[in-house]
């Protein structure tokens, strides 16, 4: 286990789909956590990262998350680290570099279906934003072949 393993609790699978929340439901998810969790936990760099996404403070975040990315040999937290960097990036609007730290968090065997939904989500938002479907659908198919939407994607291609 790696420096940052307590910080992860990759063994008790707490890891949030928060792709249907709003960001109110999330910094209300994330408060209610604050009473039950140790303190030294909540404190952890990876939770003020993780605090500062509902607050729209992604450059912050994306900073916090790439210093524990940096500092841990653990894949997993790796991954993780890497997910929060996409999902940064997506709020940002960047979903060519949010699909590029997921397919990171991907590589690094962190949660395979949130990164499929993650990196498909950000391929449909680059479809919309230039209209090229076949590229997009495309690259999905090259970064996850046999994932859950390439029924989708090879209707584009």
């Amino acid at each position: 286990m790696g420096i940052f393993s307590g910080l992860f609790k990759k063994d008790k699978n707490l890891v949030a789909h928060s792709k249907d929340l709003s960001m109110e439901e999330i910094e209300k998810i994330q408060l209610s956590l604050k009473d039950k969790m140790d303190a030294d936990v909540y404190n952890s760099t990876f939770n003020q990262a993780c605090r500062l996404i509902p607050k729209g403070q992604y450059t912050e975040a994306i900073t916090l998350f790439t210093a524990i990315e940096e500092n841990t040999t653990d894949a997993h937290e790796k991954g993780n680290c890497q997910n929060q960097i996409g999902v940064c990036h997506f709020f940002l609007g960047d979903f060519e570099k949010a699909i590029e730290f997921y397919a990171r968090s991907y590589k690094n065997g962190f949660d395979k279906n949130m990164m499929d939904d993650n990196i498909w989500e950000a391929c449909e938002e680059l479809m919309k934003v230039d209209g090229d479907k076949a590229k997009w659908s495309q690259y999905y198919l090259e970064l996850i072949p046999g994932g859950k939407y390439t029924g989708k994607a090879n209707k584009h291609v």
